[in-house]
């Protein structure tokens, strides 16, 4: 902390004419030799050997008050001030030292009093105007304090302790630059200021000069080993370079020096809460609390820590407090935006952002949040131009970099947001993995990408951070390949969510004599959803507050003996829990198209159309197991409409074309095969959902692009994603589009169920193969193209043959629901079988061993 500097004068004695003046003048020049040694006590009782023989000696009460102050004994200086000034109404050191012990209780007004009343008996008292200029800092009126500091130095050039001052208000205004010039002018003046060295620190730890900042700080400790606040900043300065063991040390010096020291208490907590040490954290922030409870800082630091060990109710009820205590104080405000989000309450997280903003305009994290949650509410042009600001800001600001190639992607972008988290990777490796399953994610859909290059950056991810973490582990289990088996399934998606409709139904038909089932859920709220799946498992487990290694112990002393990923490189997945190998035998399904590119994964579920055998092994880390009729099995939503009873084009007189797929996917090579198949099927129309299209720049970003691939948009219908739209839309169009190279998953299943045929690309690996194996095993092969010339052929040629897409379309729910798209008991024996089979496997594998 910065400390202020004030001025406290000692005023010299005049000569009386009395035989008692004379006395008491000796008396008075003996004590000042007394105070001026440092021997306050013999000070203090001359003092008053002076005063009883000339009770009217103002100058011996001025003085008396000085070194009752130094004492400590504030009560009886400010006693003595006040005689002075009735004795003397125009001493002016009088008023200046009465007005420094005001403002050392808090009494900011009359302390301001006192200090103006100097000033009107003296203007050119240069430490009356800084004082008042601490007075006004205090009150928070930092422009006025820059004045007044600014004034006495007018006055007083070589006023180093103004110098500080200054340097203080300008550093509480976030003026770094200015604050270091102030400090460096004070050590010019005083080269031994131990306040200087400190504070100078501080303010290059702000500018990001952390080795001049640790110098500095050294500096200052080098000249005050006792100086609790030097300690203090060194530790925060040396944990910003990571070295945690010295920043400990110095924090812990702190406290070992004053036990009573909030700051280091908090700083320390606010280490140890970076490091995972969470209840350490709390200890810490609770103490500080004790010390200090109306720190809103701490408030708002504890609340944290209660957030990440998920306690959201009384994370929310401490940042309340931090803003009780100070309802200007921005990170709160941004705490709470993060609680409400965590929550799913988007437009209050959004509301908590803003406010914080408002209050704190530069703030790069806070703009980088709010950019995240516009993003998740499809408000892609604001979420856009947040994530810009961020980076603005702080152009090294991985987050925003990443957030801002998560709107890019949304938009279609997929280069320029394989970029963005290219730029992240190279930014701050440390914290890749998020990163590098955005990536993935991004270049699944790009056209430009090819599936070996897909394959190289997934192995990349798992030789960087994921295959060092890969545990040797006893596996104590009973070998025995016939046991029953205790499955685990890790995913943040127990809720509604698009993958429930095909994993409920296996969970539900899980033969439970020969299975037991364990939940491992990574995420902090749930739904109606999460509480109906939770009565299906076995057992449930809460993980998103804990490690990748404590979950991988857990799972570990669950004795689970095999392991099922259910998100792959997409939200919330917890790859780094399987890296550890914390099972047997690991497998990945259903929520990512693709390899997740580790050793440590055993297996990916798959099917032969998707992937027919010797296709692609070689892009994958994993060996592939194929189930015999299809990877996956739908339920259809509860909520999902009827089919209509006739193909829209008989009211429409045109045949409509549509896309509901992320419109990440529909790439320009897409759009341009589509235009080719609007210019044969003159009178059709498209139909496309695309989230974000309320934004009028986004909406023409994306005509200006249909434009260019050719695609007219007089026959181009363009609706925003809704929720409100779900399912719907299908009854409005006769023939799906699926994209290319990244094929639909859950829309396409939606697609059929809704009684619309769709015209499939197939690719040459799985990402662009889904909907080859959709197709198959609906028993409608003949929509499956092998290149664009046969895509649009398939396209054009339903469209012309309304008799034929009539047929198609008849009863197309019901074929769908009686194929093995939705035969869930046949399913779920097949998943089943794999999972013996793969256990059989493994325990082959430990024969060596007893059983």
């Amino acid at each position: 902390m910065n400390r202020e500097q004030r001025r406290t004068d000692k005023s010299g004695a005049q000569s009386g004419k009395s035989d008692a003046s004379l006395a008491a003048q000796g008396l008075f020049d003996e004590a000042l030799r007394h105070h001026q040694a440092g021997r306050l006590d013999d000070a203090v009782a001359q003092y008053r050997r002076a005063l009883a023989l000339k009770p009217d000696y103002a100058e011996v009460c001025n003085n008396l008050g000085v070194a009752l102050q130094t004492q400590g004994r504030i009560g009886e200086a400010a006693d003595q001030y006040r005689r002075t000034l009735e004795l003397r109404p125009d001493s002016v050191q009088a008023c200046i030292n009465l007005g420094n012990i005001c403002l050392a209780q808090g009494k900011f007004d009359e302390a301001a009093a006192h200090f103006e009343r100097a000033l009107v008996l003296r203007p050119d008292a240069a430490e009356a105007w800084n004082n008042l200029g601490n007075v006004l800092k205090k009150q928070g009126r930092l422009d006025d304090a820059i004045a007044h500091y600014e004034r006495a130095l007018a006055l007083r050039p070589d006023y180093a302790d103004a110098h500080i001052n200054l340097g203080n208000a300008f550093q509480a205004q976030g003026k770094q630059g200015e604050a270091v010039r102030q400090y460096e002018r004070t050590l010019v003046l005083n080269p031994g200021s131990a306040d200087a060295h400190n504070n100078l620190g501080k303010a290059l730890y702000e500018q990001g000069r952390l080795d001049d900042a640790v110098a500095h700080c050294e500096r200052a400790i080098a000249i005050n080993p006792g100086f609790v606040d030097a300690h203090n900043n060194l530790g925060n300065v040396l944990q910003a370079q990571r070295k945690e063991v010295e920043a400990v040390m110095h924090y812990e010096r702190a406290i070992a020096l004053n036990p009573g020291s909030a700051d280091a208490h908090n700083n320390l907590g606010n280490m140890l809460k970076e490091q995972g040490r969470l209840d350490d954290a709390r200890a810490h922030y609770e103490r500080a609390l004790a010390l200090r409870p109306d720190n809103a800082e701490t408030w708002n630091n504890l609340g944290s820590a209660l957030q990440a060990q998920g306690k959201q109710g009384e994370a929310m009820a401490h940042y309340e407090r931090a803003l009780a205590l100070r309802p200007d104080y921005a990170d709160p405000w941004n705490n709470l935006g993060n609680a409400l989000l965590a929550q799913g309450k988007q437009s209050e997280a959004t509301a908590h952002y803003e406010r914080a903003l408002a209050l704190r305009p530069g703030c790069a994290v806070t703009h980088n949040n709010l950019g995240n949650v516009l993003e998740e509410q499809g408000r892609l042009d604001e979420a856009m131009a947040h994530c810009e600001q961020a980076i603005a800001l702080r152009p090294d600001y991985a987050g925003a970099h990443n957030n801002l190639g998560n709107v890019l992607k949304n938009q279609g972008r997929l280069d320029e947001a394989i970029r963005c988290y290219r730029k992240v990777l190279a930014l701050n490796p440390d914290s890749a993995e998020g990163v590098y399953s955005n990536l993935l994610l991004a270049m699944v859909y790009a056209a430009s990408v090819s599936p070996q290059e897909l394959a190289a950056t997934a192995r990349e991810f798992g030789e960087r951070l994921a295959d060092p973490l890969r545990q040797q582990r006893p596996f104590v289990r009973d070998r025995d390949p016939e046991r029953k088996l205790r499955i685990g399934y890790v995913s943040a998606d127990f809720r509604e969510h698009p993958a429930n409709y095909f994993f409920e139904p296996l969970l539900k038909l899980h033969d439970r004599q020969t299975f037991e089932v364990f939940a491992y859920y990574n995420l902090a709220q749930g739904d109606n959803i999460t509480a109906r799946l939770k009565q299906e498992f076995d057992h449930w487990r809460d993980v998103h507050v804990l490690s990748d290694g404590a979950v991988a112990n857990l799972i570990e002393a669950d004795e689970i003996d095999i392991l099922v990923d259910l998100a792959g490189h997409t939200g919330h997945s917890r790859l780094l829990v399987f890296a550890r190998k914390p099972a047997p035998v690991q497998v990945t399904w259903l929520g990512y198209p693709a390899t997740t590119g580790m050793v440590a994964m055993d297996y990916r579920i798959t099917d032969s159309y998707a992937e027919p055998p010797g296709m692609t092994e070689h892009l994958n880390a994993e060996t592939l197991w194929r189930l015999p009729e299809i990877f996956c099995c739908y339920a259809a939503h509860e909520n999902s409409p009827d089919v209509i009873d006739h193909p829209p084009f008989e009211d429409n007189g045109h045949i409509t074309f549509g896309c509901f797929n992320n419109f990440a996917k529909v790439t320009n090579p897409v759009l341009e095969t589509w235009a080719r198949i609007l210019a044969q099927a003159t009178e059709s129309r498209l139909l496309l959902e695309i989230l974000g299209l309320e934004s009028p720049k986004f909406r023409a970003e994306v005509e200006t692009r249909l434009q260019r691939c050719g695609l007219p948009l007089d026959r181009v219908i363009l609706e925003p994603r809704k929720r409100s739209n779900q399912f719907v839309l299908y009854n409005r169009i006769d023939i799906a589009l699926d994209p290319f190279p990244c094929a639909g998953g859950t829309t396409s299943f939606d697609t059929m169920w809704m009684g619309v045929p769709f015209i499939t690309l197939a690719g040459e690996h799985f990402v662009s193969r889904m909907g080859v194996t959709i197709l198959a095993n609906a028993g409608m092969p003949e929509l499956i193209a092998k290149n664009t010339d046969e895509y649009v052929s398939l396209a054009v040629n339903l469209a012309l043959d309304k008799d034929r897409l009539r047929f198609l379309r008849h009863d197309l729910r019901q074929k769908v629901a009686a194929s093995p798209l939705m035969n869930q008991p046949a399913f779920a024996r097949n998943m089943e079988a794999a999972y013996r089979e793969m256990w059989r496997k493994w325990c082959a594998t430990q024969s060596d061993r007893k059983l």
